[in-house]
């Protein structure tokens, strides 16, 4: 709902005279940025910088490597020249660009260098010289939209090095997944606890925003794919044993912080958030650890409750948008389950008809304990 919209609910409803929501219109309309314009100048600037990389990383016969470096350089200082002045300046606009175009430069400049001098550096390396590199420059700019970006490569980066270093891990060591697990598991994890550390927040609120909502996004896909585990059959050759110990202590682990993690958070979202690392540590030991053959109800019995966690979650913390996509979601799982229980189309009559039953019923019970759950009147 628009905020002239709730101002005039508010009016109509005595809880505010018409001066106050004058003032209040102000004060927000004055606070906000231009979203829309920041998410296309940063991709236009994200655009150029990966025709930059294409550009570079092509077979250029006709140049010397000596011209390409120099080149190279040239551009390089341009950009560090214009970036420094934008931020100077305090010119938002120009330095959320020029940051991104400059992000995605350093990376074609290492796949040119690599190139000219034939390195043959594995990517993983690259990437992490990259990440680290240019750390600096992106906590230049301020927008949830380069922070996005900047999430997206330091994921890439964690990505490449985690698959080379289980490459190295299973030649090895023939039980690795005793290792691997472990680290796969508290990976959403660590990103989350650096979401919310003070320092990060207080510099840079936007990135410690986006860091969160991205790391608990990627913590519901990842329960979500974990489900689907049981439409295989799971033998003992592939079971996780000891690793199993390794990501209970990670869970321990965040369940001890969460009071400081979350200063200020409602008691129950607390215990809600101790139950979803809970039943991640449970429902992964469960599937992982036991073998056992394909089984899809208890795969989509899991994915269900899993999201209904989230939704719980979200409600109590008031973020009533990502409340309501859960409860969709949940409403779309329940009528995907009819259709794998009944099959062929021509036997889904009743499906549907006893799976939208069920999520008549599931609205009226959101439209119920919605309220309550949350202390206010509306929640549409």
């Amino acid at each position: 709902m628009s905020l002239d919209r709730k101002l005039a609910r508010w009016r109509e409803a005595g809880l505010i005279d018409e001066p106050t929501a004058v003032r209040i219109a102000a004060f927000e309309h004055s606070e906000r940025k231009p979203m829309a314009l920041y998410a296309l100048i940063v991709l236009g600037g994200g655009t150029v910088a990966l025709g930059v990389i294409s550009v570079i990383a092509s077979n250029w016969d006709d140049i010397s490597g000596g011209v390409k470096i120099a080149g190279d350089l040239v551009l390089a200082i341009g950009l560090a020249l214009a970036t420094g002045w934008a931020a100077l300046q305090k010119r938002a606009l120009a330095t959320e660009v020029l940051v991104s175009v400059f992000y995605g430069f350093t990376l074609a400049s290492l796949a040119l260098i690599g190139q000219v001098y034939q390195l043959g550096t594995p990517t993983y390396q690259g990437l992490l010289v990259w990440s680290a590199t240019t750390l600096p420059l992106l906590l230049l700019g301020q927008s949830r939209y380069l922070a996005t970006l900047g999430v997206i490569g330091l994921w890439t980066t964690h990505a490449f090095a985690f698959e080379a270093l289980f490459g190295a891990i299973h030649a090895w060591d023939r039980h690795s997944t005793d290792v691997i697990a472990p680290l796969v598991f508290a990976s959403p994890f660590a990103y989350l606890a650096l979401s919310r550390s003070s320092w990060l927040r207080r510099g840079r609120p936007q990135y410690a925003s986006t860091l969160e909502n991205l790391a608990w996004t990627a913590l519901l896909v990842g329960g979500v794919a974990l489900g689907f585990a049981w439409y295989e059959d799971i033998d003992g050759g592939e079971l996780v044993r000891t690793g199993l110990a390794g990501c209970a202590l990670v869970v321990a682990a965040f369940g001890a912080a969460l009071p400081k993690l979350y200063a200020g958070a409602p008691r129950p979202a607390l215990i809600t958030l101790r139950m979803i690392l809970g039943f991640a540590w449970l429902s992964f030991a469960f599937t992982f650890g036991v073998p056992h053959a394909s089984i899809e109800m208890i795969g989509a019995l899991l994915q269900l409750a899993w999201l209904a966690l989230f939704a719980r979650a979200c409600l109590q913390f008031g973020l009533i948008r990502a409340f309501n996509t859960l409860t969709a979601l949940i409403a779309l799982r329940v009528l995907i389950v009819y259709f794998e229980v009944f099959g062929s189309l021509l036997d889904t009559g009743l499906g549907l008809i006893t799976g939208g039953a069920l999520t008549l019923l599931l609205a009226w019970l959101w439209r119920r304990k919605a309220r309550p759950l949350t202390g206010a009147e509306h929640v549409a």
